[in-house]
């Protein structure tokens, strides 16, 4: 199989994953798996848990299965936020649902528009003073959402 069969099947599959979980909740591999082979697809738990990370998706807090998460890998970031995080974040702790990013002194209001603008999900709000921010997280989220940041930051 040469490089474009294998990225058509890839697509196929992940595209078949999306329809799946949308449909009706998916909460374990196993049982992608078998949902998948109903479908003709027949995959490795290897590739199922790469499909799984490279997709996003996560497990939902009420039971629900399967989500696609909207936080995106580190090489899909703009570099603009790589950036100014790099120059303007001190810290990133966590607190319950809310993550706290400490900025150098008047550049929390600029990170704050850059994380508004990712539009991710799993962000129910964000508040900004001269030197600190406020992430409301969806429950479940914030400690993934920490990482996140922490990983841009570094």
């Amino acid at each position: 199989m040469n490089e474009l069969e294998k990225d058509n099947v890839k697509t196929r599959r992940q595209k078949t994953i999306l329809k799946l979980i949308r449909k009706q909740p998916i909460t374990t591999q196993t049982m992608l798996k078998e949902y998948l082979s109903r479908e003709g697809i027949d995959v490795t738990q290897a590739t199922l848990s790469r499909d799984i990370r490279e997709m996003n998706l996560i497990k939902g807090v009420s039971g629900e299965g399967y989500i696609q998460s909207s936080i995106i890998s580190r090489h899909q970031i703009s570099h603009r936020l790589f950036i100014l995080f790099s120059m303007a974040v001190r810290a990133v702790e966590l607190s319950g649902n809310v993550v706290v990013i400490d900025c150098e002194p008047g550049m929390a209001a600029s990170v704050c528009t850059v994380i508004d603008e990712l539009g991710w999900n799993e962000i129910v709000g964000t508040i900004a003073g001269n030197n600190t921010i406020f992430v409301i997280t969806r429950e479940g989220t914030s400690y993934q959402l920490a990482e996140q940041f922490r990983n841009i930051s570094s």
